[in-house]
């Protein structure tokens, strides 16, 4: 990620980072173009690109049931260098009781990223639900991950395994569990990608792509390879399908 940025700023790309941007709106000048209000002043521009996910609404209000900031919790799971255990080579999502879900992700170092613990903490929704405060653990899954290894893994039960570094995160849950992109309804020249419910990496890639095609080339959603059922549609946008209080489960 880091390399293709460096290429894009060498390629002449104006890139301001620590810059939050608090609003978009039709420019005064007309002919099309957006300003957006940002610390360092405003930026007007025909087409606006909002890669925002969890915090979409913030700038789109007409998303705010439909794309929800939702609190998550990851770890880093290390072993000693004597550890004998066996090695695990690939990414893993483990089902458990009570539908909770957990996935794990082993690292070239051997250590292994291991997110989820939603048994712990979904029917809570005031610890998770509707936040961007990323300021504190989700208390009650804070020890979830202590001796994680040694009770799911065969071998792993004299490993020494432990949680070296623990983290939480801003996630966006979405009313119809699915992303939103491509050009905004009611905003001409406004695109989104958001909406990835944890889920960006497998998808965002190709995501992008097509986004740069539809901006720089004025390709249609259906032009460019985006699965049909992410595009944002005005549908979608008024479905009755809000996600103002989390989907109970069981």
């Amino acid at each position: 990620m880091l390399h293709l940025l460096q290429r894009a700023v060498s390629n002449g790309l104006n890139l301001q980072t620590n810059m939050p941007v608090t609003s978009i709106s039709p420019s005064a000048s007309g002919l099309g173009r957006w300003t957006a209000t940002t610390s360092r002043g405003p930026i007007t521009a025909t087409k606006v690109i909002f890669a925002t996910n969890a915090y979409t609404a913030g700038l789109l209000p007409e998303y705010a049931t439909k794309i929800v900031p939702s609190k998550g919790i990851c770890c880093r799971i290390v072993t000693p260098p004597s550890s004998t255990h066996p090695t695990l080579k690939n990414t893993y999502v483990l089902r458990l009781p009570n539908d909770g879900f957990d996935y794990l992700v082993p690292r070239k170092d051997g250590s292994l990223i291991v997110g989820g613990a939603r048994t712990t903490f979904f029917k809570d929704h005031a610890t998770w639900y509707n936040t961007t405060d990323d300021s504190t653990l989700i208390s009650s899954a804070a020890s979830y991950f202590d001796n994680y290894m040694q009770m799911h893994f065969h071998g792993w039960e004299d490993s020494g395994a432990r949680v070296d570094q623990i983290w939480t995160g801003i996630m966006a849950y979405t009313s119809d569990e699915l992303p939103s992109v491509g050009e905004i309804p009611g905003r001409e020249g406004c695109f989104i990608a958001a909406g990835f419910e944890g889920h960006g990496m497998p998808v965002i890639w190709l995501v992008m792509k097509g986004i740069a095609e539809m901006v720089a080339m004025g390709r249609r959603f259906e032009e460019v390879r985006i699965p049909r059922v992410y595009k944002t549609t005005r549908e979608r946008l008024e479905s009755e399908i809000d996600l103002l209080a989390p989907k109970k489960k069981g």
